[in-house]
This record gives structure tokens, sequence and C-alpha cells, in this order.
């Protein structure tokens, strides 16, 4: 089977997404507006170069991630991440630490339409979030 890995996408629809958000810690106005943007989020994979751009509302943020080593990563409201990427079939599995030690994973799973994020905190109290993406 082809890997279907990478592509723009456009963001149909979130679950959890505010509420995960706001129990990292990010102001709960704050978060419900992120939460109703409907950012393209592009994924490109050069070997073992991965870059991730999440565009929205005039803004731009990129991400670039090595395959299998952890990297430095600045994730939105500039928050600085140590990230480990790998690549398996149809998923790119991103575990990231966070300034304090706390860990999550982004579990990016594509498929021929489109592409669904998963975002998952160590935290059990965290509630596990879900954005569904359209291939563009």
């Amino acid at each position: 089977m082809a890997l279907l890995v990478g592509g723009r996408f456009q963001l149909v629809r979130n679950e959890n997404f505010w509420q995960h958000l706001a129990a990292l810690g990010i102001p709960e106005g704050r978060a419900k507006e992120v939460d109703a943007t409907k950012p393209i989020l592009e994924v490109q994979i050069n070997g073992r170069e991965v870059t991730i751009s999440t565009e929205s509302d005039n803004s731009k943020v990129s991400s670039t991630l090595i395959l299998d080593e952890e990297v430095d990563e600045t994730l939105a409201l500039n928050i600085l991440v140590q990230s480990t990427t790998t690549l398996s079939d149809n998923e790119l599995k991103i575990k990231s630490v966070g300034p304090s030690g706390e860990t999550g994973v982004r579990l990016f799973n594509f498929t021929e339409d489109g592409m669904t994020m998963t975002l998952i905190a160590e935290d059990p109290s965290v509630p596990v979030a879900k954005r569904w993406y359209q291939k563009l």
C-alpha cells in the first residue's frame, strides 16, 4: 500500500479541542477563539525532514522536524517543546515534552480523502481532542 502521508488539508470540525487547550492552561476565551478558526494545515515530507505548516487568519506557523530524532519545536503561542517524530504506514506521530516536563502526542492519520489529528496529553485530566481535515 502506498503511503498517503502529506498534502494540504482544510479543518472541517473539532471534538474537545478548546477543552483540551483550556486544560493545558490556555485562557478559555482564547481557546474558544482558536477552536472557531478553520485553518489550512500542510504536511510535507522530504527524506527524513517533516514540515508542518498551519495557515489561519493572516498568520502562518511552521515546524520542521526530523524523523526519529529529537528537535526543538516552537508551537503556537511561542511554547518551546522537544519533539520526536515517527512515521508508520499512514500515521505520523509527534511526541513532545514541554518546558515543565509535561508530555503530549499528536497523531496524524492520513486517508485518501483527508486526515485526522488526535491530541493526547499525558495528564489524564486533559481531554483527548480530535480534529478532522479534508484534503484540498
